[in-house]
């Protein structure tokens, strides 16, 4: 039997120790899935707090474990799950998308053109009605999927789905009329 698996039948059993033991082997693993998952739209202080509901969680839903499956599979998906609810609660804001990060193997005048196309977008989305950049902001910022928007604004999928390409429609000629042809 593995250590892992250990663990897992411990913490199945409900032993504390072995709960602080998977806080002290996985705690970087569940930071690091957090901080991917949301692409860095979450503040450190936030990944630390959603780290440890994670952990909570677990300790939580300890019965449903499984000696053989591992627990980082468990993690993962708890810490997932984790970051979505998070972005649920929070209503989206074009302000995020200026946090995001830019990829460091750029150039300053390409690193300044996408600057620029990013403030031009966060423009848009703030012209947008509400409820439409809501829709655009947790589609393609968050990574919801259509059918929990419809069910979080009480729209139908359809309804979101329609939605997100008018509002793409809207979104390209906004910035194709402020220079951003390649959009």
């Amino acid at each position: 039997m593995t250590e892992e698996n250990r663990l897992t039948a411990a913490l199945a059993r409900g032993d504390t120790a072995a709960l602080e033991a998977v806080i002290d082997g996985y705690a970087a693993y569940v930071a690091a899935v957090i901080r991917n998952f949301s692409r860095g739209m979450l503040s450190a202080e936030d990944i630390d707090e959603l780290a440890a509901e994670v952990f909570v969680h677990l300790w939580q839903g300890r019965e449903r474990l499984e000696g053989d499956k591992g627990l980082r599979p468990y993690l993962s998906a708890i810490a997932r799950n984790a970051v979505k609810n998070r972005f649920r609660a929070m209503p989206p804001a074009a302000e995020d998308i200026s946090e995001l990060e830019i990829a460091s193997d750029l150039d300053v005048a390409q690193r300044a053109e996408l600057n620029a196309a990013m403030d031009c977008l966060k423009e848009g989305i703030d012209s947008l009605a509400k409820q439409d950049g809501e829709v655009f902001l947790r589609f393609y910022f968050y990574g919801e999927k259509t059918s929990d928007i419809a069910r979080y604004m009480n729209l139908t999928e359809s309804t979101v789905r329609s939605k997100l390409t008018r509002t793409r429609r809207k979104l390209k000629a906004y910035m194709t009329e402020r220079g951003f042809d390649y959009v």
